[in-house]
């Protein structure tokens, strides 16, 4: 990817981490007809965030505010996961359900977290560290004004697609939620350029980086199992997955909180974060695969293949970074 320039690297890489290293998209003949139009969706708006960021002088925390926001448009406004808890079928919001806001608490939580983690700021953070000598904007007012379009008509594909699928039996969001949904996704905006630049006030030091990316490890691949063998599988009782769930993001906040604002914090922490986010889609994507279209000889060794694209994207994202390190030392 190294040779590619890194506003199209990123494009390539946001759905290939987002959607097929997760193993949501079937890994069959389906799989190249629906790359076109996720690379729209997820490409140009993983683009267009981070260019909005730096162009804003914002950081990190910046550009995961924007991830959510991006989050919340896909799956409220595009897709409309969020409010048809009987998405496609799949029965995805049948507990926890929020009646007056017409959401399911554990699916908001799991999807957002997912949009939001690996398919925007995963993407971005891994891109960055592999051309540590392109920090400013990669593209002028015609590529920014491209990646709009694109990411328009993707979302406008990918909503009439969900609209017309029969499984959703025509859906549309209330006039309320659409309200809703415009309302959170610009407070969400507005809050990401209200806290860009705003400095650590801690003095005590992060945890080292291996440790930021086990936990990255550890609590994404917690959501992932509780998500997917709670109630609907009949493992835990619904009480006990919404509690477990509520602890599960307060603890991971509540680290990320002291960690990001601790002296010694560093873009080799934010790598360590993206690389535990890798690594769990790295063995849950087989399990997304398997138990959504069964075990298969052709799509399990294509997910080895992404698995091991992945690896060595991680590794070489880190010699980069070490490069880069010793360059300047």
């Amino acid at each position: 990817m190294k040779r590619l320039p890194p506003a199209l690297a990123l494009f390539l890489l946001a759905p290939l981490v987002g959607e097929y290293l997760l193993g949501n998209i079937p890994l069959d003949a389906w799989a190249p007809a629906a790359f076109p139009p996720t690379a729209l969706l997820y490409g140009c708006g993983a683009v267009l965030i981070r260019e909005v960021v730096v162009r804003a002088g914002g950081g990190w925390g910046m550009t995961l505010l924007l991830a959510i926001a991006y989050g919340v448009v896909e799956e409220a406004l595009v897709t409309q996961s969020l409010f048809n808890l009987n998405y496609l079928g799949l029965g995805l919001g049948s507990y926890g359900e929020i009646p007056w806001l017409g959401i399911s608490a554990p699916w908001s939580v799991y999807v957002l977290s997912i949009h939001s983690v690996w398919s925007i700021f995963t993407p971005i953070v891994l891109i960055e560290t592999l051309y540590p000598d392109r920090r400013g904007p990669w593209l002028r007012a015609r590529g920014l004004i491209s990646n709009t379009i694109g990411y328009v008509a993707g979302a406008a594909i990918l909503f009439f697609a969900m609209y017309l699928n029969p499984d959703n039996k025509a859906f549309l969001l209330s006039a309320g939620q659409l309200i809703g949904a415009v309302v959170v996704v610009a407070a969400l905006i507005a809050v990401a350029f209200l806290t860009r630049g705003r400095g650590r006030t801690a003095t005590h030091r992060a945890w080292p980086p291996a440790a930021m990316g086990a936990f990255a490890l550890a609590g994404g691949s917690a959501m992932f199992l509780l998500f997917e063998f709670g109630p609907a599988r009949k493992v835990i009782s619904e009480p006990l997955t919404l509690i477990l769930l509520s602890v599960l993001m307060t603890v991971v906040l509540a680290v990320l909180v002291v960690n990001t604002r601790a002296t010694g914090w560093s873009h080799r922490h934010v790598f360590a974060l993206a690389a535990g986010a890798v690594l769990t889609y790295c063995w849950t994507g087989f399990m997304v695969q398997i138990t959504q279209y069964g075990l298969h000889l052709v799509p399990t060794l294509i997910q080895i293949l992404l698995v091991a694209g992945a690896l060595w994207l991680l590794v070489r994202a880190r010699d980069c970074h070490l490069e880069r390190l010793t360059d300047h030392s």
